[in-house]
């Protein structure tokens, strides 16, 4: 997949961070970053970095390829619920037992390769989800 290296550069930080949108007013949080609370509409809010932890809600496995992709499949998709409150769509990888994934499974967001432009190109990177290495206190 071709990426423009402008506006990926531009876009880095909703590729390299998690941010949320965390209201003032009424204390709810969500997530992408908005300028207003969808809750209350209040334009009150602040945007805040998730520490990038939480537990797995659902999850599904495709199969589906695109050209130069077969190497990343099956691709697992998971609903996050991050520890702010916030649920957020990922890909989940480095899972060696699929059968392992569950409901509740603990995971953290790490730095991941998307995709390359040829095999001595840029390389692209965002973040992903990972099993958690180490448990929550």
């Amino acid at each position: 997949m071709k990426h423009s290296i402008s506006i990926f550069w531009r876009d880095r930080e909703n590729h390299y961070k998690l941010l949320i949108t965390k209201c003032r007013n009424c204390g709810k949080s969500s997530y992408p970053k908005l300028k207003r609370c969808p809750y209350c509409g209040s334009t009150n809010v602040e945007v805040v970095e998730s520490k990038g932890r939480g537990t797995l809600v659902n999850y599904t496995i495709t199969y589906f390829r695109v050209d130069g992709s077969e190497a990343m499949l099956p691709k697992v998709i998971g609903l996050v619920k991050l520890d702010e409150g916030v649920k957020v769509p990922a890909e989940i990888v480095d899972v060696p037992d699929l059968s392992s994934l569950k409901p509740g499974l603990e995971v953290e967001a790490v730095l991941r390769k998307y995709s390359s432009d040829d095999p001595h190109g840029l390389i692209y990177y965002g973040l992903k989800f990972i099993p958690s290495i180490i448990k929550k206190q």
